[in-house]
């Protein structure tokens, strides 16, 4: 817990194609099974094992106006507070949540777990949140 720097949060299958990967010892992967009501003060306590986290990351299968990024974002940060960046990585906004082939989807899926796990750069920082 003393090295994690980046926290990921996803749900269900997320995560496990997320732990379907290496994972650096500096990334810790949390599964967030409930959403409603949002599990705030268990998190908080989840997120406070990792005290030299600087980054945390939602990462979702479906398209970011689909999934549950939009209901669960303002809900980190209140847990949060404002100066722990919140990235989100998956599919951009879409009008279908399909990617229309199954390579497509497998590539995309990838490129996602990818991201969520990389070190390298930031993910995607929201200001909404």
């Amino acid at each position: 817990p003393q090295r994690v720097r980046r926290v990921v949060l996803c749900t269900a299958k997320m995560w496990y194609d997320v732990l379907a990967q290496p994972v650096p010892a500096e990334v810790a992967v949390v599964r967030v099974d409930q959403l409603y009501p949002f599990p705030a003060e268990a998190l908080a306590a989840v997120l406070a094992r990792y005290p030299q986290a600087t980054e945390l990351v939602w990462a979702q299968e479906e398209p970011q106006n689909m999934g549950a990024w939009t209901f669960v974002a303002p809900r980190l940060r209140a847990v949060v507070g404002t100066t722990t960046p919140i990235g989100y990585v998956g599919r951009p906004e879409r009008a279908s949540p399909a990617e229309g082939y199954e390579a497509a989807h497998k590539a995309e899926q990838a490129r996602i777990v990818a991201e969520a796990l990389a070190l390298t750069e930031p993910a995607k920082q929201r200001a909404n949140v």
